[in-house]
């Protein structure tokens, strides 16, 4: 599939989504326990400044960065979908805070290098028809001793119980909500470019990271977030759960050997 059919396909389904996306569960924050432990979640991993400059990458309606936001940091967001981005840009003018919206590509993020002393992604993996790129342009724009944040999980490990799991959910949504979310879902085309449409474990995106070159890894495990939003759950969305749900950070490393010279 060419590559730009392809992201312009990709936008599409979501802007089909933007305005009602938030309105589910785990996409938008459905309360201010859930805001406190993202916000503990990050401070666990965040460099130790104030006014960090963070990159969320394929930022969407912006759930990651607006906290992040609030939290004092000078947040930037990209998307290549400007009807999730003007969902995010209302809700940052509503709560006064000054994240930025700009379409922009995850993959090829267009910026300098050594820009950010932060990138952060959620939910945004699965649907990188080229993860690995990804990776080595937000290493590159992050800034030496920055981070690399990314938030994700399994939700389809490919086992029949899993398959089953999710039909009877999405049967029974499809029923009873007036905008289930996936209800305008990728073309098989588009499914078939990407290679971590289930999701993506752990050990997975440490190969990544490693691979790369980011370093001092930490693991993140999300129990008491899923948790949380489980309890926002209405019961038939229960009948699905994910295998693992995650945050790992990665360090860019001060020093950076290159062609046997080392450079600070």
């Amino acid at each position: 599939m060419e590559e730009s059919k392809l992201k312009a396909d990709i936008a599409e389904n979501w802007n089909a989504e933007s305005m009602y996306y938030d309105s589910h569960v785990s996409h938008g924050i459905a309360t201010e326990e859930e805001k406190r432990l993202w916000m503990e979640a990050f401070n666990a991993v965040l460099p130790k400044n104030d006014n960090l400059r963070i990159l969320d990458v394929g930022c969407g309606t912006g759930a990651m960065g607006l906290i992040l936001s609030e939290m004092g940091h000078e947040v930037s967001g990209i998307d290549l979908s400007e009807g999730m981005m003007g969902v995010g840009r209302r809700k940052a003018a509503e709560h006064d805070l000054s994240m930025t919206f700009t379409e922009g590509d995850a993959e090829y993020p267009p910026f300098s290098d050594d820009t950010f002393d932060v990138v952060v992604n959620r939910h945004l993996l699965w649907t990188l028809p080229h993860p690995a790129t990804a990776l080595e342009n937000w290493f590159r724009i992050t800034k030496p001793g920055g981070v690399v944040l990314v938030i994700d999980g399994v939700w389809d490990d490919g086992s029949s119980i899993t398959k089953a799991r999710r039909k009877v959910s999405d049967m029974l949504a499809h029923s009873l909500e007036a905008h289930p979310h996936g209800k305008r879902s990728y073309s098989e085309e588009v499914r078939a470019a990407l290679p971590h449409k289930g999701g993506v474990s752990p050990d997975v995106v440490r190969t990544y990271f490693a691979e790369t070159g980011l370093e001092e890894v930490a693991c993140l495990d999300l129990k008491q977030i899923t948790e949380n939003q489980c309890r926002q759950l209405p019961w038939y969305r229960k009948i699905m759960k994910m295998s693992s749900y995650y945050l790992i950070a990665g360090s860019k490393p001060i020093c950076v050997e290159e062609e046997g010279v080392q450079q600070t």
